[in-house]
């Protein structure tokens, strides 16, 4: 349970919060149906093998007593989401994620490249937010999970892309079903949801981590 926790809370929190792979698949949506909304959500599912797999490689390598103390900064990074969050709820409007223009693609790779989940993998590559989570909290829990038990490392891993990609694909139906239209109150309410549990799971880790340091 709770590898499982984790990995919704975590998966849940980035999923809604404001960023560019959510605006592209929002503006995808609206552009482009559906299924090509769907496509950009899965996106994570692509670029992030890349990213949990150089992670993972050079994350494992350290000794213990610095994993404890990345661990420790993975908290503190989980916070700083969870309260970035929090405070976007304030002002979030699904409508200001609308007009994102997708990467032009020009020569042989044009139409591959114009593919929305070929835009999505680019995009989520070049964010520096999957990187940083994975380098400290992300790479951190999952080692923690799999020295446990490997079927703790994969439920977390599971649980974090079905939060992950499952809350963009729900903004997206809200999208398409709605009319080009997602009550703005509802966003900032799931948004407001998913900063406090990002919080209060950070509290935990980061008293978790000085335990083990000291």
């Amino acid at each position: 349970m709770e590898a499982l926790l984790a990995g919704l809370v975590i998966g849940l929190g980035s999923g809604v919060a404001p960023g560019p792979l959510l605006a592209l698949a929002i503006s995808t949506t609206l552009r482009r149906g559906l299924r090509a909304g769907l496509a950009v959500a899965c996106g994570p599912l692509v670029s992030d093998a890349f990213i949990i797999a150089l992670s993972v490689t050079v994350v494992s390598q350290l000794p213990s007593r610095a994993l404890d103390v990345l661990s420790l900064v993975g908290g503190v990074v989980i916070a700083a989401f969870g309260l970035e969050t929090l405070w976007s709820a304030r002002t979030a409007d699904v409508a200001t994620m609308r007009d994102v223009t997708p990467p032009e693609s020009r020569g042989r790779l044009a139409s591959l490249a114009s593919h929305p989940l070929a835009q999505a993998t680019l995009i989520n590559l070049l964010n520096p937010a999957p990187w940083i989570f994975w380098i400290t909290a992300g790479s951190a829990l999952l080692l923690s999970f799999w020295d446990r038990s490997p079927a703790l490392a994969v439920a977390y891993l599971i649980a974090f892309y079905l939060g992950l990609v499952g809350s963009k694909a729900i903004v997206v139906l809200g999208i398409a079903a709605g009319r080009h239209r997602m009550s703005t109150r509802t966003y900032r309410l799931i948004l407001a949801g998913s900063g406090v549990l990002l919080i209060v799971l950070a509290v935990v880790f980061i008293a978790r981590a000085i335990t083990a340091i000291w």
